[in-house]
């Protein structure tokens, strides 16, 4: 019966918690270009179903273009981009999201460069049916220096609005005003409505609901002085922030990233550190979420890395809680897989290439049947909420919204893919239905700023072809076993199903187990197709309606 199971079976979510690896040590694709690759992200630009690799290049060292790797079709990208901005610019970090509300993603880019060199800190790029425009068709009208930007909802319109992170520390340094740039009607305001009453030096910026109240609020990751956050106090954000760390004023924080890691339903905050300027500490750093809202101001959890400059967070080895990516100058990659309650004191895994890192990010590039799947989040309406979190970051893509039963225009909504977030420009009176599709099998897409450095994909291996049909898909299942199950000649990882639930007998009780752990019942086991058993035909109806196997 195990053999017949283990060619049509989706797999097993926690693999590797039994050894299993998740990335491979080295990467999978290098880019041919060898550009100084800074901000980057995974969307899909062309709306074909497969995400797209965007990248910005430059930093502040050449002055570089824009470039798109198109996935094509197939989970692989180029290795040369398939298209490239017309203009050079010191192309800092990016973020993607649709301003103008055709559907279509568009990219906005800060611009870092060196002080002497003057232009706008923000330029946007919009997306032309798939292509995105050759030129920026909006920049901002500040020029400076800018290191990082986000896309958030501010006011609570449902339209993204771009907050720029600014400063320059190096000598000769120069502070400038943290700024957002409102999104009126699908496009972004030539002057600011925001800016901090501060001038300081801030590297890196990023929308997080810190105090649960239904706003986005702004943290900025600082340089030589603290990491800050500015509260959103019902659509208007506080000019001086209210929270900011407290483990040092000399921080050289570069990158932020959000979510639940302690498993008590709080976020948690996480800031890189970096020696390169001032007194730095070098360190990853978590800052736990508060019952009563915002966060510690002292990190409970550290890891020392020396020039860190990337943190990210995911759940890559498909157990249900987010673990955290991390990278750094002339460093490895290193992954910190989530123990239930935290993450352990040293990584769980470590790339053998070590590289220039500067971005971090997840997605299914090549998304198999079974394994990437969709989802419908039912939320009730409350307290005029317009701002709801899906149980998943990062998903993959939204399918539909519906407001009290009416699906919604994209101009009626933004969200983010990375943190998995939605805004509203009207509340629900009743209730908000979000469909979106999720994928257990995240590829990681690393940047490198590296004069002589390629960008880099590692592909999840928890998705073998097990079961030799020539694609790695739902209908493989391993697990690491001393028994040559599947008759391959050596036991190995490509095996059947472990004794999920301890019961001391392999059954199908374990087999329901998998689905539960996947979401694909609600009560498993279950009497799936009604025929009043319980019994090995329901999983495969179960399969079935995913259509994963025949």
């Amino acid at each position: 019966m195990f053999r017949t199971l283990a060619v049509c079976l989706v797999l097993f979510p926690a693999g590797a918690a039994f050894g299993q690896a998740v990335y491979p040590n080295y990467p999978d694709w290098y880019s041919a270009d060898t550009q100084v690759s800074t901000g980057g992200a995974l969307a899909d630009l062309n709306l074909d179903g497969w995400l797209d690799l965007v990248v910005a290049n430059g930093n502040d060292i050449y002055q570089q273009r824009v470039v798109v790797y198109y996935n094509q079709g197939d989970g692989t990208f180029p290795t040369s981009p398939d298209w490239q901005s017309n203009d050079v610019a010191y192309n800092g970090h990016l973020d993607v999201s649709d301003v103008n509300g055709d559907a279509w993603p568009d990219v906005a880019v800060s611009h870092l460069g060196e002080f002497s060199t003057i232009a706008p800190v923000a330029r946007l790029y919009l997306n032309n049916n798939g292509t995105l425009s050759s030129m920026p068709d909006w920049e901002a009208d500040l020029d400076g220096n800018a290191f990082g930007c986000a896309f958030g909802d501010m006011n609570g319109d449902g339209r993204p609005d771009l907050a720029v992170a600014t400063g320059w520390t190096y000598n000769p340094p120069h502070a400038y005003h943290n700024l957002v740039y409102l999104n009126v009607d699908g496009a972004l305001e030539q002057t600011p409505s925001w800016s901090s009453d501060d001038t300081d030096y801030f590297m890196g910026a990023l929308w997080v609901d810190a105090d649960d109240d239904g706003w986005l609020d702004l943290a900025f990751a600082g340089s030589l002085n603290y990491s800050r956050i500015y509260r959103n106090l019902g659509g208007t954000l506080e000019t001086t922030s209210s929270w900011h760390t407290d483990d040092g004023p000399q921080q050289d924080a570069i990158m932020l990233a959000a979510g639940d890691v302690t498993g008590d339903g709080i976020t948690d905050l996480f800031i890189t550190d970096n020696t390169q300027v001032g007194g730095g500490s070098g360190r990853f750093r978590q800052y736990d979420g508060l019952p009563d809202g915002l966060f510690d101001p002292v990190y409970s959890w550290s890891y020392y890395e020396g020039y860190g400059s990337a943190v990210a967070l995911a759940d890559v080895n498909a157990d249900g809680l987010l673990d955290l990516a991390t990278g750094g100058w002339w460093e490895n990659t290193r992954l910190f897989y989530n123990t239930g309650s935290g993450l352990p004191s040293s990584p769980s895994w470590n790339s053998s290439l070590s590289s220039v890192i500067e971005k971090i990010v997840f997605g299914d590039v090549n998304p198999a049947c079974g394994v990437e799947l969709v989802y419908t989040e039912h939320f009730q309406a409350g307290r005029s909420q317009k701002l709801f979190h899906l149980p998943h970051q990062p998903i993959q893509g939204l399918v539909s919204v519906h407001r009290d039963g009416v699906e919604l225009n994209p101009d009626e909504y933004t969200f983010s893919r990375e943190r998995g977030w939605i805004s509203l420009g009207t509340a629900p009176a009743v209730s908000l239905d979000v469909t979106y599709t999720y994928s257990h099998s995240l590829d990681m897409a690393v940047t490198n700023w590296g004069s002589n450095e390629s960008n880099y994909l590692y592909y999840n291996l928890l998705f073998d072809d097990c079961n030799d049909n020539g694609v790695a898909d739902g209908c493989d299942i391993y697990y690491e076993t001393s028994e040559d199950v599947n008759g391959n000649g050596v036991p190995d990882e490509c095996e059947c199903l472990a004794d999920v639930n301890s019961s001391g007998t392999v059954d199908i009780d374990d087999l329901f187990d998998v689905l539960a752990a996947w979401g694909a019942c609600n009560a498993c086991p279950e009497d799936v197709n009604g025929d009043g058993n319980v019994d090995i035909d329901d999983v495969f109806d179960v399969l079935a309606q995913w259509g994963p196997c025949p």
